[in-house]
């Protein structure tokens, strides 16, 4: 009885065990859209903009934080919330918002700078803008791709700063134009297969 009690689970669970998908994060918006299920929204987040040291990636925090009981030591890495400055538009100092995606039956997801469009073969899963930190501030960040909707948390206008997140311009010379126009801001798009 207990081996055809195990045969029976193994073979519901089989199908769980062998589902094909991939990972993405959305940022800049706090749901994953029709084709993927989201599997949190929360907070972008990194290191503060100043900042010569610490982590230079920005990070999708989840909503529901669990506190631990670890003594603080005298030196740590801090963590802070991220802002859009893009003064042209409303969503300016909003905090920045994420999501992070599974999407089933595709087993690779690329991020592509500089258009909106994702190669033959390839479904789109969202785009936007090509956005990282401001050149003149003291840290490197990564370039990342945040959905053209730039969503904020409500309510969440007041300029606090921590990181930062501008538009990306591309810059003639060693960067080709054509095809490339000379300061104009990049697009993006996340594809998978």
């Amino acid at each position: 009885m207990t081996l055809v009690l195990s045969i029976f689970v193994c073979a519901l669970l089989l199908p769980a065990l062998t589902a094909a998908g991939t990972v993405y994060t959305r940022w800049g918006n706090s749901g994953c859209g029709s084709a993927a299920a989201t599997v949190y929204s929360g907070y972008m987040g990194g290191s503060v903009y100043t900042s010569t040291g610490s982590g230079g990636n920005y990070l999708c925090l989840p909503p529901n934080p669990v506190a631990t009981d670890v003594a603080r030591p005298a030196y740590v890495s801090s963590l802070y919330g991220t802002e859009y400055e893009v003064t042209s538009r409303a969503e300016n100092d909003f905090d920045a918002l994420c999501a992070v995606c599974f999407i089933n039956n595709r087993t690779a997801s690329i991020m592509i700078p500089g258009t909106n469009k994702c190669p033959t073969g390839w479904s789109s899963e969202y785009t936007g803008f090509l956005m990282s930190g401001y050149d003149g501030h003291a840290g490197s960040t990564e370039f990342i791709c945040v959905d053209s909707k730039l969503e904020g948390r409500i309510a969440s206008s007041a300029n606090q700063n921590g990181r930062l997140l501008y538009l990306v311009a591309g810059i003639c010379g060693s960067l080709p134009c054509p095809p490339y126009v000379n300061n104009n801001i990049l697009q993006c798009v996340v594809c998978t297969k």
